[in-house]
């Protein structure tokens, strides 16, 4: 669950008012969360690996990332959280059309433990009936967020896009919502299924807060190699084929083309400030790595 819902989809999240926020105290010396500076020629752009959380220890960033920011012209967010239209336009094309519904779709067995899931927080199953796979692993995973006290109020991507339009930066979107939501309509209901059962089975067996302690923790000192590692825990927990199809679909695909954007940005002279989920940024087809590849000058600063 802390790759298949939390990196990727905040605004999906933000939706249902659930974000993260992490339980230890941190000082300023130990927060240097994931950043690179690429350069091509006199053209500088930045890239901020976030895990959509919040919290107030979080403000102010740490001074090289306020400092990249002040000196940006745009702000690339994977969407537009302020695109609150788009947002719900995205949510109801991850519903399923009366009469069908997610009974027609998953396993006696699954649907069993997702009801009883649902019901350990209230949530009766006839509320959640018409919801797809995917749709309703975010709603459990946001609900399991809640049930440990998070909060919705401080996610680093409000943040920074408040900032931006009222410091008069142009904010744009790498990624539309419906297109996300598309994505995931595509994968294959194997793998749809198979998330859905990992998202239920770590909240059955009290995972989650683990799971968040150990990325929050990786990511808030910049260690790129264990925050990899935290972020494939449930790729691992798929069979070869799934976690293929899921990595592609989900990563290897989306990455190339945030990349492409950003060598675009390069090329026209527009110096951006990028932040991206962590999960974008590590790895050999991380983003990082993508544009290495093709000649820029990639560096990291955490």
């Amino acid at each position: 669950m802390v790759r298949f819902a939390r990196p990727a989809f905040r605004w999906l999240l933000a939706i249902v008012a659930i974000a993260l926020s992490t339980c230890h105290a941190w000082g300023q010396s130990a927060f240097s969360p994931p950043f690179w500076e690429v350069r091509s020629g006199n053209n500088t752009v930045y890239l901020f690996g976030t895990i959509h959380v919040g919290k107030a220890d979080f403000y102010p960033l740490p001074s090289k990332i306020d400092s990249a920011f002040l000196d940006s012209d745009v702000l690339a967010l994977e969407v537009d959280p302020a695109n609150q239209q788009e947002a719900v336009m995205a949510m109801m094309s991850a519903m399923y059309t009366p009469p069908d519904n997610i009974e027609n779709h998953l396993a006696p067995a699954l649907l069993s433990s997702v009801a009883e899931v649902s019901a350990g927080y209230g949530l009766p199953f006839e509320q959640i009936r018409q919801m797809k796979p995917y749709l309703l692993m975010f709603t459990l995973t946001a609900l399991e967020y809640q049930r440990l006290g998070y909060s919705a109020a401080q996610g680093l991507e409000n943040h920074l896009s408040q900032r931006a339009r009222s410091e008069g930066k142009r904010v744009v979107a790498l990624e539309s919502m419906l297109g996300q939501m598309q994505m995931l309509d595509s994968l294959s209901p194997k793998l749809q299924s198979d998330m859905l059962q990992i998202t239920v089975d770590e909240i059955a067996n009290a995972e989650v807060a683990r799971l968040v302690a150990a990325m929050i923790e990786a990511w808030r000192t910049g260690n790129v190699g264990t925050l990899e590692n935290v972020l494939t825990v449930e790729e691992r927990r798929l069979s070869d084929s799934m976690a293929n199809e899921f990595h592609e679909r989900f990563l290897t695909e989306r990455n190339v083309k945030m990349a492409q954007q950003l060598e675009r940005m390069l090329a026209d002279g527009e110096r951006a400030f990028v932040a991206v989920g962590a999960m974008h940024m590590v790895g050999d087809d991380g983003i990082p790595a993508i544009l290495a590849k093709q000649g820029y000058q990639v560096t990291p600063l955490h």
